[in-house]
């Protein structure tokens, strides 16, 4: 998210989520922050979650699968100021992640068999163990942030 803001005030802001990452467009340079929720809302309760956020000074800008992106001015009140509501915010992601994860650790798996038996060329597995990286590693951080001293839930 500072990435993020630190683009805005370079004059790209974001505009929507992107194949592994995001999408920004050219505009005047803003002093935005961002803030990322991870919550399962249908269409027809995206109207009123939305509402939640922009009373409190914030607008959201793009949401894909469960994940939603809010900006404001820097002097507006964090979405999550205090470790129980982070703790969940991480909670509600760990699953979605956790599963794209646990998805492609078996298909690189099995490609990695496929290369051995079949003599599939060494592209599709190192393809796949490409992708898988940076999921185990995002799955990793999450997991460590819902995980209390001892390794017990928060």
């Amino acid at each position: 998210m500072k990435k993020l803001s630190d683009m805005a005030s370079k004059g790209w802001v974001l505009d929507s989520f992107a194949f592994m990452g995001y999408k920004l467009k050219k505009a005047a340079p803003r002093n935005l922050i961002y803030s990322i929720d991870y919550h399962d809302v249908g269409k027809e309760s995206l109207a009123e979650y939305t509402e939640m956020f922009e009373a409190a000074g914030w607008e959201r800008v793009c949401s894909s699968q469960g994940m939603h992106i809010f900006s404001a001015e820097p002097e507006t009140s964090p979405i999550y100021s205090d470790q129980s509501t982070m703790s969940e915010k991480y909670k509600r992601s760990e699953k979605n992640i956790r599963n794209v994860t646990c998805t492609l650790s078996f298909l690189t798996l099995l490609s990695i068999a496929l290369h051995y038996v079949t003599g599939l060329t060494n592209w599709v597995p190192l393809a796949f163990l490409i992708l898988t990286f940076p999921f185990l590693v995002t799955y990793a951080a999450t997991k460590a942030r819902t995980l209390g001293k001892w390794g017990k839930s928060v």
